[in-house]
């Protein structure tokens, strides 16, 4: 049983474009294992939050795909749908300004990511409440290079010394407003929240995450092979 958080709110980006995944169609209404891509981490993380306090981030256009998927689902009741904005950043900032001022902690969530669980969010939670972040990390295993625009390599940094992040990221709201306020006065576009947090000076904390937790990204992402390999 996981610990639920009276003061967590949880924000869903759902509103991308997926121009990568291709195939003409929304990567997260696709079906995985019986369900919409998007639905497997609401199903998993929203317990953890009180009533009122989950948005799903949407393109305007799929809103009424999204609300038929939520319906089956059960969770319309739970789930407010939030209109995305032009970059993902964009979106998430509509989804935090959307929750109640009870949610003084925000989690943001990539709804590509079907395999997140209940405990992960825990334990970025646990850490947000100590130390004002924290983000779902994974150690790297491969050996990465830093190469110029013609492939040339330009160094190969310590692999000890890097992670890479995942969501959930989970942040305190005043500090998370300020980042993306930041970002957006300063026509700065970011990859992930905790970059935008980043750029203000302030610390990030990472959480480790040893469990499959990938992104749906590309079309044969789709398939039981991958993601079990996470």
């Amino acid at each position: 049983m996981h610990p639920f958080f009276p003061e967590l709110g949880l924000v869903v980006a759902a509103g991308g474009a997926g121009r990568r995944f291709g195939a003409g169609r929304n990567k997260l209404l696709e079906p995985w294992r019986g369900r919409p891509v998007f639905i497997h981490c609401l199903l998993e993380l929203v317990p953890l939050v009180p009533p009122g306090h989950a948005v799903l981030v949407v393109p305007a256009e799929a809103e009424p795909l999204f609300r038929e998927a939520l319906d089956v689902a059960g969770l319309s009741a739970r789930v407010r749908l939030v209109t995305g904005g032009d970059e993902r950043q964009d979106s998430v900032w509509n989804g935090v300004r959307a929750l109640p001022p009870a949610a003084t902690v925000v989690a943001v969530q990539d709804a590509a990511r079907p395999q997140t669980t209940a405990a992960l969010l825990a334990a970025c939670a646990e850490s947000a409440r100590r130390c004002g972040s924290g983000v779902a990390a994974r150690r790297v295993t491969d050996t990465i290079k830093v190469a110029a625009a013609d492939g040339r390599v330009l160094q190969t940094p310590d692999r000890a010394t890097l992670w890479a992040a995942e969501t959930p990221q989970v942040f305190r709201r005043d500090l998370l407003e300020r980042a993306l306020a930041a970002a957006r006065a300063a026509g700065r576009r970011v990859t992930d929240d905790a970059q935008a947090v980043e750029a203000l000076g302030e610390p990030v904390f990472l959480v480790e995450n040893t469990v499959p937790n990938p992104k749906i990204t590309f079309l044969h992402d789709l398939s039981d092979h991958y993601t079990a390999l996470g």
